[in-house]
């Protein structure tokens, strides 16, 4: 093998991916097959080549990764797990060569299930040692093409066994086809929306006939010196001059008013009040966040004329913590996309930004005199791993290091960042997850002892080690993402010298822009049983130190806690880092911590699973809880149950943007819907399983809830858009804003206010929301169109009233802009999709095919 006939196989190398069977082994395994075709001129042979893919389920689970290799019966290949989600396929002496318009089919088992084509990673890749490794064209790119349709239930279907006690886990869940999206669609009339403001003010009275026109020579913007940040931001979105000599009877007012009550409370700082009338303009608050905020609904009133109605608004927020987190660890972000969704966050009043920092994947900030974290850890590529100088090519990012699996900010970029979030009065809380998460900073500090240990500097090559170097690797337990080496070790000085050195690193990063008040330590999906064969632990163990084993996860957190604490900081972890028995469910007593808040966030609610009440229980026992449920906030997931849209589905099949809506943070319980088969829940489960959902005694505690994106199958700028909005504004929604029907104890009423503030809502969306977000450059995602054949016409319509549709007769050659019925064509399939307001994008096409219009 050559570099030109390696070359060669990379260019043309047929390979296909099917799903053929999720349902014959329960919920163990499934069964697919992958599909080689050689469109080459020359034979591919036994030789040392290998084709490395990413793979999200464990190949063949009763055999990898236990043992080194498994042989694809008759194949005369083999798959290999690397680490994490690298697998490799590679041929043993059995292996028959493969001439030009063979195929060999390689069907396999792989762990649980897989129901959508994003399950699948792209830019497959082939090595040869020696040579340069080589993308396989046909698997590169984001269309992921070479993944069969999803097209049977076999394939769609999860769930499909029987329990112990003889009852059967069904999955109810299919695609949508077009009525049922067109049901769904449908909202009723929400009347006069009375505003058109998101997130909703608390009030709000507008006088539509009259109408302010601000004109540059005609207005100017006068505000208190505190305000110049503020006054900036005005005057740059409204183009009009600021504080100036000139005299004018129109005026617009910024005003700092410590005074300023609303129902005559003044409980929040972030309060405001805003005044159009013909001749002047205030925007009135307590405090610069609040001004900032009137400014953001002065903003929103404006009409698409340019004209401001004459309105009077008094304002407040629902919660303090209002956020939206991020993980820029599995897929790389730039500064520019951070700083977009920023600008999204501030115009709908959300006010903390999680940063996702470092995890298996990745690590992605510049820690000064600890290079080998962003040398090393932020770097994703297939180069000689015995060279410790990149991670694995992790997540479908290839063998190159010009992919979105390798990036980092340097100290100065992520100051810039601080800034930025600080203009619009967004907390930005960096988390470094540990000790779970972190095999990027384990192999990194490998590394730097690599390289000390060879100038003979035993000292500095042990200053920072997060891994110990007495441990049987073999021995060490896989992560959830089938990472060895996941887990920071807690029996190691070194690693909290490490955890003290980063904190105190991003707090010298936070000086002079926005002090650092909040360190996340992550504290999420530990594998403790990775700390069984290590003498350190053991030795901990040994001396009482730590009474046993179990309590290695408690001994870690309280170490990092004390040095978080020492440091001036309050600590933010996740709902498994501050109770890591699920046995019991226990958190650890509050009093073990010495900052003054502990923020727990709080996420596992698959609501058969138990862990929901974790949420109130950490409340009544002193944590500030921050609302993250997985069912309706994390992002990850797909807008629908269908196997084209992007997502995963670990917390329910599907959270399109009016679940998202549905959310209820003061009635935790109330949310409970369905079970993860897609089976309802009826009204008195939590009644029945009273043992695992607690009542809220201190609901003092619960400080506020936050939308989160995951992103490892996020890898473009639009993808991360599209997952995140619109769902984000429903959590800015119900952050700032509680609606009156959440209050409801009826049920039927409950649903009937909010079926009717969901259309005012949706109608927002599609009236004007949509088109800011245009105008912003944030790829929202798009909803397919329903439709409904009904009195010889083909009706569509789409979630989002006033959305544009389009239709296509000819297969998708031209398209049409939907605005009346369609005359039924009995000939002709009808294609349709759903268009952004600029035009620039499109929805995934559906088709209504000719035999289905009757």
């Amino acid at each position: 093998m050559d570099q030109a006939t390696l070359d060669e196989f990379g260019e043309t190398l047929g390979i296909s991916y099917k799903v053929i069977d999720n349902l014959s082994d329960g919920k163990k395994t499934y069964t697919a097959q992958i599909v080689l075709t050689n469109n080459c001129d020359k034979e591919l042979k036994y030789e040392d080549w290998a084709i490395y893919f990413c793979h999200l389920r464990m190949i063949e689970p009763d055999h990898l990764p236990h043992s080194t290799w498994y042989d694809i019966k008759d194949a005369g290949v083999k798959f290999t797990h690397v680490n994490g989600c690298l697998f490799k396929l590679s041929p043993t002496e059995k292996f028959k060569t493969i001439k030009k318009g063979d195929t060999v089919k390689l069907q396999f088992k792989a762990q649980h299930f897989s129901v959508a084509r994003s399950d699948i990673m792209p830019n497959w890749y082939l090595l040869f040692p020696t040579l340069r490794p080589v993308l396989i064209k046909c698997t590169i790119g984001e269309d992921l093409a070479f993944v069969e349709p999803f097209d049977t239930e076999e394939a769609w279907k999860r769930f499909d066994y029987e329990l112990q006690d003889g009852s059967t886990r069904y999955d109810h869940y299919n695609p949508y086809n077009l009525l049922e999206r067109f049901d769904r669609n449908k909202c009723v009339d929400p009347g006069p929306t009375g505003t058109t403001v998101l997130p909703r003010p608390l009030k709000m009275s507008v006088n539509e006939e009259s109408r302010v026109q601000i004109l540059p020579e005609k207005w100017i913007l006068c505000a208190d010196e505190e305000l110049d940040n503020e006054r900036q931001i005005l005057a740059n979105a409204l183009r009009i001059t600021s504080i100036n000599n000139r005299k004018t009877e129109h005026k617009i007012h910024l005003k700092l008013d410590p005074q300023l009550k609303i129902n005559g409370e003044d409980c929040c700082s972030e309060l405001y009040t805003v005044s159009v009338a013909t001749d002047s303009i205030r925007v009135s608050a307590r405090s610069p966040p609040g001004v900032f905020y009137g400014i953001q609904t002065l903003l929103s009133v404006r009409r698409r004329d340019g004209t401001f109605p004459e309105c009077e608004i008094e304002d407040r927020p629902r919660y303090g913590y209002r956020g939206m987190h991020l993980d820029v660890s599995r897929n790389f972000h730039s500064k520019a996309q951070v700083m977009k969704l920023l600008d999204a966050m501030a115009k709908y009043k959300l006010n903390k930004f999680h940063f996702h920092l470092t995890d298996d994947e990745g690590w992605r900030l510049e820690i000064p005199d600890l290079e080998e974290l962003t040398q090393v850890g932020a770097r994703r590529g297939h180069v000689n791993q015995t060279d410790m100088n990149s991670l694995l090519p992790l997540l479908g990012s290839g063998p190159g290091f010009d992919t979105s699996g390798t990036g980092h900010y340097t100290v100065e970029e992520y100051r810039e960042i601080l800034l930025y979030a600080k203009q619009r009065h967004i907390e930005v809380i960096p988390e470094i997850d540990m000790p779970g998460h972190s095999h990027a900073a384990i192999k990194s500090m490998k590394a730097r002892h690599k390289l000390f240990m060879a100038q003979n500097d035993k000292g500095k090559a042990e200053e920072y080690l997060l891994s110990d170097l007495d441990q049987d690797i073999k021995s060490v337990s896989h992560s959830v993402q089938m990472f060895l080496e996941n887990a920071m070790n807690p029996g190691l000085e070194s690693t909290y010298t490490f955890v003290k050195k980063v904190v105190m690193e991003l707090k010298k990063m936070h000086e002079g822009i926005s002090p650092l008040r909040v360190f996340h330590f992550g504290g999420d999906e530990v594998p403790y049983e990775a700390w069984e064969g290590s003498p350190a632990c053991a030795s901990l163990v040994d001396s009482g130190e730590v009474k046993s084993m179990e309590k290695l996860m408690e001994h870690f957190v309280t170490r990092v806690a004390d040095i978080v604490a020492e440091c001036g900081l309050d600590v933010g972890a996740w709902q498994d880092g501050i109770i890591s028995d699920e046995s019991d469910r226990q958190p650890i007593k509050r009093g073990k911590f010495k900052s003054q808040d502990v923020l727990v966030y709080a996420w596992q609610n698959v609501w058969e699973m138990g862990l929901a009440g974790c949420a109130y229980r950490l409340a009544n026992n002193g944590y500030k809880v921050v609302m993250s449920q997985g069912t309706h906030l994390y992002f990850d997931h797909p807008y629908e149950p269908d196997p084209e849209e992007r997502g995963l589905y670990w917390a329910c099949r599907h959270l399109d943007t009016r679940k998202a809506f549905s959310y209820m943070p003061d009635n935790l319980y109330a949310n409970a819907d369905v079970r993860l088969t897609g089976e309802p829940i009826d009204k008195d489960y939590i009644k029945r399983h009273k043992e695992d959902h607690d009542d809220l005694k201190k609901p003092e505690n619960i400080i506020g809830i936050q939308g989160q994106l995951w992103t490892e199958l996020v890898r473009t700028w639009d993808q991360m858009d599209s997952m995140i909005f619109p769902r984000l504004l429903c959590v800015a929604e119900r952050a700032w804003h509680k609606a009156e029907w959440e209050a409801e104890s009826d049920a039927d009423r409950q649903q009937e206010g909010q079926d009717l503030d969901w259309a005012r809502f949706a109608h927002i969306l599609g009236s004007k929301e949509l088109a800011r977000l245009d105008s912003m450059g944030v790829a929202y995602h798009l909803p397919p169109p329903g439709a409904r054949v009904e009195a010889c016409k083909v009706e569509l319509n789409t979630a989002y009233p006033g959305l544009p549709i389009f239709y296509s007769l000819d297969g998708g050659k031209t398209w049409t802009e939907y605005t009346e019925k369609i005359d039924l064509l009995l000939d002709t399939d009808i294609h349709m999709m759903t268009k952004s307001f600029d035009g620039k994008r499109s929805s995934r096409c559906v088709v209504m095919k000719k035999s289905q219009i009757v």
